[in-house]
């Protein structure tokens, strides 16, 4: 079967190979840019951001669109931008990646370049090339087998597939199920003889304070039974804004803060990096004019803030009258609620609760969505980039309301 495979679709094969498995028919009617601008640039020798080639290798096509191509004598060479302070070993992979497919189309690729703030290094790309096959062969394999059983990551946060392997998990009395179980507290469960989530209701436990093991005995209720348990009691959430903020991880920019306010969403788009100061200034100004909490989940939003406001000090104003409505709805949920999940992400967390995204993005591919519309101008990519954004503040918005209701409740079965 033909899979369409981006760089960032091995990365995810390499992060966690049964997520690969069980979206790879989705991805096969994801959009493919047209790569006819492309050719016709390179042909005239000039230089691209985001250019975009395809080749086939064993069966599937390769999509490459690395963050530029420039002219080098006869040949050309590639532009990784990123912002690691370290050389990865999987840029080599990446290097070898877009260095195949565009050679397959008779471009002669001298060298791939990884710009940094903090490096610049020349990649062999062809080096690579051994590791690349490896992994596209193991893809091939993958389609011809059952998905990997689960193994929590950090990218799971984003999956929608949580509440399945938070299932089988569970099945298999797995302590990966505990949402929150560290390393250290893990070990000290084993150590004790307690080895699997029954252990944890059926055995004493010592060495770890009374409150932790109460906490984690109803959130292995929770598991077990599926259901939602309210570990302590807390104030009501009052009516207010709903924030979410989507970045551009190579460029240090906010490009879209999406606002939920009476039930509207309001887009604060960002149609250039030059922009971002415009638009930062003008949302604001609006959050000013608004009442009560700006809620948003996990502490990105706030620091995003604090850090244009340390960029722009004249805006530091305006922030600092409504830094103090800022309300994390995770902290509270994390606290106070106990539910059947390996991870309370908001898309885990929204979807247990009902709430289903319209599109598949996540956020690296809504970056690629924004970079995609920034060179084609094809309002479908804008569509379904402001669909995902403001999915994310009515997700934060349901979980607000759901935190309303458990608090009157001590069991919530599903």
């Amino acid at each position: 079967m033909n899979e369409n495979i981006w760089f960032d679709d091995i990365e995810q094969f390499l992060v966690c190979p049964r997520r690969y498995c069980i979206e790879k028919t989705s991805r096969n009617y994801e959009r493919i840019p047209d790569e006819q601008k492309t050719r016709e640039l390179m042909k005239l020798k000039f230089s691209i951001e985001k250019p975009v080639i395809s080749a086939d290798l064993f069966g599937n096509t390769l999509i490459s669109s690395p963050d530029a191509i420039v002219p080098h004598g006869e040949m050309w060479k590639i532009l990784m931008k990123k912002t690691a302070k370290r050389f990865k070993k999987k840029y080599l992979l990446e290097a070898a990646f877009h260095g195949y497919v565009f050679s397959s189309n008779g471009y002669i690729i001298s060298q791939v370049i990884v710009e940094s703030p903090y490096f610049r290094a020349s990649i062999d790309w062809k080096e690579g090339i051994p590791h690349l096959f490896s992994v596209i062969e193991n893809i091939v394999y993958s389609q011809m087998d059952d998905p990997p059983v689960p193994k929590p990551v950090s990218q799971c946060k984003t999956c929608r597939h949580v509440l399945e392997c938070t299932k089988i998990l569970v099945k298999e009395g797995s302590l990966l199920a505990i949402h929150g179980l560290n390393s250290k507290l893990k070990m000290k469960l084993i150590e004790q003889g307690v080895t699997d989530l029954p252990d944890i209701l059926s055995k004493d436990i010592d060495y770890i304070s009374i409150d932790t093991v109460e906490k984690l005995r109803k959130k292995v209720t929770a598991l077990l039974e599926d259901k939602v348990l309210v570990i302590s009691q807390y104030d009501r959430l009052e009516e207010g804004v709903f924030l979410d903020i989507e970045s551009h991880p190579l460029k240090d920019f906010d490009y879209l803060f999406g606002v939920l306010v009476d039930d509207k969403y309001i887009p604060y788009l960002c149609e250039s990096i030059e922009d971002e100061y415009r638009v930062f200034g003008e949302l604001l100004d609006f959050l000013d004019r608004t009442s009560g909490p700006i809620y948003h989940y996990c502490p990105y939003e706030p620091s995003r803030f604090s850090s244009l406001v340390n960029r722009w000090s004249d805006l530091g104003t305006v922030y600092r009258k409504i830094k103090t409505r800022f309300v994390d709805v995770y902290q509270i949920l994390v606290k106070h609620i106990a539910l059947p999940l390996f991870t309370y992400s908001l898309k885990s967390v929204a979807r247990f609760l009902g709430y289903q995204w319209r599109t598949n993005l996540d956020g690296l591919r809504a970056s690629r969505y924004y970079q995609l519309w920034l060179s084609t101008r094809d309002q479908e990519y804008l569509d379904i980039l402001l669909e995902y954004n403001e999915d994310d503040t009515r997700a934060t918005k349901l979980v607000v309301e759901k935190l309303n209701y458990f608090r009157n409740q001590k069991v919530i079965y599903r």
